[in-house]
């Protein structure tokens, strides 16, 4: 697996908005003038009332006013790149979750992915980009304000500085401390997300066995602990910056102190002393902020090395020999053997499927009969002996061979079009027709075609769902349909239906079910008893 640091994902997303993240410099650096521009002015002002020179006020106000519509511009852009960055990065880390995840997708991987793109891009933007953008802010600001106080008086400037250099230890003491805090919040809310995930999916299954009570208690126990590591985050977090607040407070009286001793000797005006105070509260705040977002930066470091960024190496296999085979054949298992982790659940397999077999393939639940399916489709490698596939079949993206139906119909919260086109351009009349060949003949036509059909297809029937699957198919021209237990779960209308259609298409269709009739098993070509051998 490939991991993800603050500083590889600062590259990546510096290299994608090169002269957006120069933007952001120029205009944070302007914006930091506001440092040193009040204190100039006020300091000004106090020393020309206390010298009487009063026809220079205006000209000073003047200037100040100009200082602050410079000001006010230079951080509506700041905020803009900001904000066109913050956009950048979400959109990065969004859409590597969910590449990673298509790339090589698993059940195990569904709610992580979702959790991270909901909630941890979120508090990524708030902890990371927000924080180094305020960070590159600061540095500038404490940098103006340094070398404006120098301008006052050297030594001054150099206390100044010592004293607001107090509070940067504090992150190393506390850094440990702090990430400890925030990798135990992230394992407690990943655990209690997926408590709540399963409670809130499978609350068919709590009513039924009158288990509310039971889950209550168990969801509130999980949720009780995340609370707990989250508010202990927070705790460490605060307690971090409680510390660098107090060592802010002894420099700032430290360097008042230091400025009044200046004045005394008369090495500087008391407007001298006035700018000198509040220049180095523009230094020592900074760089308090810079701790605080260090503890940030140091928080965050967990979630950027979240699976979801994770690039996982895709298991490829390769099952199939390519071969020229006679009469009209497609496929064949020779003697083959079946399983997982090099454990056989199916032995010595023989199987030949010609164009426009129609295949039926049983046994009682359990026995391996989707086994047989994801090895012929490179899913779990092939244990022992020779599946031979025809050349006229697509050797390069094998999946485009296939129509795959199964009794877990998933329908998009799309328009039914979307449903059946998946995105691709297809001619409305060619969508039309494949409706009226699955029977879908009411809704073909161009206003149900841009109907919106629901979250997870709600409102069609499972009959209807079977049918949009099959239409899929033959939309794209799989010359084989997959049929994994595409009759189970339907009423008796449905059934015969579905299986009355599959029976008329011409493609090759490969079925696999536990339960068809005698009169439904006649009209196979072949069928393999898998509870025969076994």
């Amino acid at each position: 697996m490939i991991r993800v640091s603050i500083s590889s994902f600062f590259k990546k997303l510096i290299a994608k908005n090169k002269l957006l993240f120069l933007a952001m410099v120029i205009t944070s650096a302007f914006a930091s003038l506001d440092g040193v521009i009040s204190p100039y002015v006020i300091g000004k002002i106090t020393n020309t009332l206390s010298q009487k020179h009063f026809s220079e006020i205006p000209k000073i106000l003047l200037l100040y006013l100009l200082m602050m519509l410079f000001l006010n511009v230079s951080f509506y852009l700041w905020q803009f790149c900001w904000g066109k960055i913050t956009k950048s990065s979400n959109e990065l880390l969004r859409s590597t979750a969910f590449n990673n995840f298509i790339a090589s997708p698993s059940e195990k991987k569904i709610t992580n992915t979702l959790n991270f793109i909901n909630v941890n891009v979120k508090q990524i933007e708030n902890q990371c980009i927000d924080s180094t953008i305020m960070l590159v802010y600061c540095v500038e600001q404490a940098i103006v304000s340094l070398v404006y106080i120098l301008s006052i008086n050297g030594i001054a400037a150099m206390v100044f500085l010592v004293c607001g250099l107090i509070p940067s230890v504090i992150p190393r003491l506390t850094r440990n401390w702090v990430q400890t805090g925030t990798k135990k919040w992230n394992s407690s809310y990943e655990n209690y997300n997926q408590k709540t995930s399963d409670a809130v999916h499978g609350f068919d299954t709590i009513r039924h066995a009158n288990g509310d009570n039971r889950f209550k208690i168990f969801v509130q126990k999980a949720l009780m602990g995340e609370e707990k590591k989250y508010f202990l985050m927070n705790f460490r977090r605060n307690t971090s910056n409680f510390l660098a607040q107090v060592s802010y407070s002894l420099s700032m009286v430290i360097s008042l102190a230091v400025g009044t001793f200046f004045v005394i000797n008369g090495q500087i005006l008391v407007g001298g002393l006035i700018s000198l105070f509040l220049a180095s509260d523009r230094l020592t705040s900074p760089i308090i902020s810079i701790v605080n977002i260090a503890n940030q930066l140091t928080s965050v470091s967990p979630l950027l090395k979240n699976k979801a960024l994770q690039k996982s190496k895709k298991q490829e296999f390769n099952n199939l020999d390519f071969t020229k085979l006679p009469n009209q054949e497609k496929i064949i298992f020779d003697h083959c053997n079946l399983g997982y982790s090099n454990k056989a659940i199916l032995k010595n397999i023989n199987l030949t499927v010609s164009k426009g077999n129609k295949v039926l393939i049983i046994g009682r639940s359990g026995i391996g009969k989707s086994t047989l399916f994801k090895t012929l489709l490179n899913e779990i490698p092939l244990l022992k002996g020779k599946i031979l596939v025809d050349n006229s079949l697509n050797q390069a993206n094998f999946y485009t061979n296939f129509g795959i139906v199964s009794q877990d119909t998933y329908i998009f919260a799309e328009s039914l079009r979307f449903n059946l086109t998946l995105g691709k351009d297809f001619p409305t009349q060619q969508v039309i027709n494949v409706l009226k060949t699955v029977k879908l003949s009411y809704l073909a036509n161009e206003k149900s075609l841009d109907m919106q059909i629901g979250e997870k297809g709600l409102s069609l029937s499972g009959g209807e769902k079977r049918k949009l699957e099959i239409a899929r198919a033959l939309l794209n021209q799989k010359s084989i349909l997959l049929v994994d237990e595409g009759l189970s779960g339907l009423d008796e209308e449905s059934n015969k239906q579905i299986f009355a259609l599959l029976q008329s298409l011409p493609q090759t269709v490969i079925e696999i079910e536990h339960a068809v009739s005698p009169e439904e098993k006649n009209q196979f070509d072949q069928i393999i008893d898998l509870g025969a051998q076994y």
